[in-house]
């Protein structure tokens, strides 16, 4: 498992992240046990074993609307999620989903659709608490990764850290391609999961507050 080039210059390791290395805590949040997968060759998968927090539509003008938490509207714009304007306008219309690691939760990820990293950018930043702090979206901490699935479209999938976690590492490599459920990376202690789709590509079968395992369907691609 790698931390992003940029991090020995720009990242930070937290208190947190050290005490949970010291006391063993993520030698059990990044416990492997066997997973099997069975599922259809046109399935999109989730990445990780987690809560849907938000699938929802990305507007033309790149604004996305989240439900509201503790009685707070969340409004957000993709570029800020992925840190690049030109990158974020060739989804704008599509779909975005969260996914919310419980600290409970297994820690390490699965690629969500077979394809090849074809790039993907550190970008340093906070440890808010992202359930209860909107801003935490936008300014922790982050890892992108531009996944060209095998069935010719794109998919952005970010890891964002959380409260007091920066413990971002990932696995792939950029240009080897990776089937699906293939080893993406981890984090330390929790944190959140982002997937970013184009325009009418997947058909969700998933809904907001689902619970899922590693690998369960998230949807089918549609033709």
């Amino acid at each position: 498992m790698r931390r992003a080039p940029e991090f020995p210059a720009q990242g930070r390791i937290t208190c947190v992240e050290k005490t949970a290395d010291l006391m063993g805590i993520n030698r059990w949040f990044l416990r492997r046990p066997p997973i099997s997968i069975h599922a259809p060759d046109d399935q999109i998968l989730s990445p990780a074993q987690a809560k849907i927090q938000t699938l929802a539509p990305i507007g033309p003008d790149g604004w996305i609307e989240e439900k509201k938490i503790l009685g707070r509207q969340r409004r957000f714009r993709l570029v800020d999620i992925l840190k690049d304007e030109n990158l974020a306008a060739t989804f704008l219309g599509g779909d975005f989903l969260k996914l919310y690691l419980a600290p409970w939760d297994l820690h390490f990820l699965l690629f969500p659709a077979p394809g090849r990293v074809t790039s993907y950018a550190y970008h340093t930043g906070w440890a808010f608490p992202l359930l209860f702090m909107s801003s935490g979206d936008v300014l922790n901490e982050r890892l992108s990764a531009v996944i060209e699935t095998d069935w010719e479209f794109p998919l952005v999938m970010v890891m964002i850290g959380s409260w007091m976690v920066n413990g971002i590492h990932h696995s792939f490599k950029p240009g080897q391609r990776n089937p699906a459920g293939g080893d993406f990376g981890h984090f330390k202690v929790g944190s959140s999961v982002v997937l970013v789709a184009p325009p009418g590509r997947i058909n969700w079968t998933c809904c907001e507050g689902d619970k899922l395992d590693l690998g369960t369907s998230l949807g089918n691609v549609r033709g």
